[in-house]
């Protein structure tokens, strides 16, 4: 079973922490962690708290035509970072508007642009959302970590059992190559815990 974020005291630290950032025209909060840990469901419950846009990395999943075995062998190359940069990052962090496209992973295609609503706030959620040329733009990194067993059980609900095989022999294997990568998390993160009674570390 996924987190419920709104109904516990995790996300009121988190809140307080938005807070306190450095009062700008625009804030980026990006939430980073395991498969499973319950990233869409924390960033869902900030947006409903702060009236926030959400952009999912899953949008910005890599290309069947640049899925080449050097590019995946990078450490978080199997997004498609060049993009992202490109249509949501560089303009966000220099106040411009942000149009972009949703990759559809079924069709190989891109979806009609979207218009990025402007707000005081804006949330990236996804794995790989604190590769180094996004964190640099970012204002509060989020972390969450969840233990080997639960992540498991929670994938083993979402996906099913044969799924689930596809994510231990791939997806999971490319995640944790990242986290190594760079170190994540480091002491920079604001550490979500998966137990409901554990403290956000600061």
């Amino acid at each position: 079973m996924q987190p419920d974020f709104s109904r516990d005291a995790r996300i009121a630290p988190i809140l307080t922490r938005i807070a306190q950032l450095p009062k700008k025209p625009r804030l980026l909060v990006t939430i980073d962690g395991p498969c499973g840990s319950g990233k869409s469901t924390l960033a869902d419950a900030l947006s409903d708290a702060l009236n926030a846009p959400i952009i999912r990395m899953d949008d910005f999943f890599l290309p069947h035509a640049l899925k080449t075995p050097q590019r995946l062998a990078i450490p978080g190359g199997n997004v498609d970072l060049e993009r992202l940069m490109q249509e949501v990052i560089i303009p966000f962090a220099a106040g411009q508007p942000v149009v972009y496209r949703r990759y559809l992973c079924r069709e190989d295609a891109f979806s009609a642009p979207i218009p990025l609503p402007d707000a005081p706030i804006t949330i990236l959620e996804g794995s790989y959302s604190m590769l180094p040329d996004i964190r640099r733009h970012a204002d509060l990194t989020l972390f969450l970590w969840i233990n080997p067993e639960v992540q498991q059980e929670r994938l083993l609900q979402r996906v099913g059992a044969a799924r689930l095989k596809d994510f231990n022999a791939r997806w999971i294997p490319l995640e944790n190559a990242y986290f190594d990568a760079y170190h994540l998390p480091d002491e920079s993160c604001v550490l979500v815990p998966q137990d409901v009674n554990a403290p956000v570390r600061p």
